[in-house]
């Protein structure tokens, strides 16, 4: 089971894209295979999809709207072995999503977008099997578009995350104990990460 460790959910939940190196740095690539070892595989490699369907009524934005709602993600979720010895993996998780909220009364659509990668970049020991963690999240990991098609607003960049977990010693995330976390460093706009954005006007919209 995938469980990520944040206690932020990419749903936003869920979430970073990668930089590719070109150009010069493929050709010293491939002078240095021949005297680096392949790297370690990791130690866990899903490619992942769901498909979540609802219909609810909504009352806590004026008039009672009901919605049909369909929801598909998926993505490449990994865990990579610890580094210097330590038990403690690096997560990583290559997401995409669609959201799709429907009018029952008249058919309009909303739909909203997720792309973007959450992955680890550092894990330090703090004592025990306590640990601190380092993560980022970057890409488009939230986009909302209107009935008629147009972007009505998104967030895109990149999130560093800083938090404290108990791993319990081990490689299953399913029991670690999420202590603290602190204030993310955020760069770009994130307006709906901000909570600047108001679900009721999205649902306005498919009036």
């Amino acid at each position: 089971m995938r469980v990520r460790r944040t206690s932020t959910s990419v749903g936003r939940d869920a979430v970073m894209k990668r930089l590719a190196s070109v150009g010069a740095l493929c050709v010293s690539a491939i002078v240095m295979m021949a005297a680096v070892p392949v790297a370690a595989r990791p130690l866990e490699r899903e490619h992942y999809t769901s498909v979540d369907t609802d219909t609810f009524t909504d009352t806590e934005c004026g008039a009672p709207i009901t919605i049909d709602y369909v929801g598909t993600f998926s993505g490449l979720f990994m865990l990579k072995k610890g580094r210097a010895g330590d038990p403690t993996p690096y997560f990583f998780d290559n997401y995409s999503g669609v959201e799709t909220f429907t009018n029952v009364a008249n058919g309009k659509t909303a739909t909203i977008e997720h792309q973007g990668l959450f992955k680890d970049l550092r894990i330090v020991r703090v004592e025990g099997t306590v640990y601190h963690f380092t993560a980022i999240e970057t890409g488009r990991p939230v986009v909302v578009f209107g009935p008629d098609g147009e972007r009505l607003i998104f967030d895109r960049g990149r999130i560093r995350y800083s938090f404290v977990v108990d791993t319990k010693g081990d490689t299953d995330l399913s029991n670690d104990v999420f202590l603290e976390d602190f204030e993310p460093a955020v760069a770009g706009p994130h307006p709906i990460f901000f909570e600047e954005a108001d679900f009721c006007d999205l649902l306005d919209l498919l009036r």
